[in-house]
């Protein structure tokens, strides 16, 4: 009997489990939003709410307790130093699911889950569609053709012959 048991297995070893969710929650913290599978973000958002309530307290036990679990150093000082101040007001509820399409190779339930509010979070990197695809054109600077005496190489060759002539006539 599964009895209180909260976490889906996954079909996965507990280590493989742990290490995809700590790659989930990375992802997530870093870009604010991510595509996953419907059940994946479900379980994802058990582990990542805790966290952000960590966060907005930033205690050091609080940030080695995260730390235990999310294993980048990049994204927890992201986590402390941005993400939970930012929520410092809200009270749950920092993530959302939206169900977005079925996989076509497996017909698998393809979710997005992203930050609320991650406009206002995340405005800093993200650049306007406009910059990102416009870059300044090179303007090619044009050299000028050197003109090559084309009746110098006739009278050249006219020369040659001539020479040629000569030598056979004497």
């Amino acid at each position: 009997m599964r009895h209180r048991k909260k976490a889906k297995q996954f079909n996965m070893t507990s280590s493989h489990r742990r290490a995809m969710f700590n790659n989930l929650c990375r992802a997530l913290i870093l870009n604010g939003r991510i595509e996953t599978t419907t059940q994946r973000a479900k379980q994802l958002k058990i582990y990542i709410e805790p966290m952000i309530t960590r966060a907005k307290s930033g205690t050091i036990h609080d940030r080695r307790q995260v730390a235990s679990f999310l294993t980048d150093e990049a994204a927890v000082k992201k986590l402390f130093a941005e993400v939970g101040p930012f929520y410092k007001e809200r009270n749950g509820g920092y993530t959302r699911i939206l169900k977005f399409y079925n996989r076509k190779g497996d017909n698998a339930e393809i979710a997005i889950i992203e930050m609320v509010d991650r406009e206002k979070l995340y405005k800093k990197e993200e650049k306007p569609a406009e910059e990102k695809g416009k870059k300044p054109a090179k303007v090619k600077k044009e050299k000028p053709v050197k003109e090559k005496p084309e009746a110098a190489k006739p009278e050249k060759k006219e020369k040659k012959k001539e020479v040629k002539k000569a030598e056979t006539k004497k």
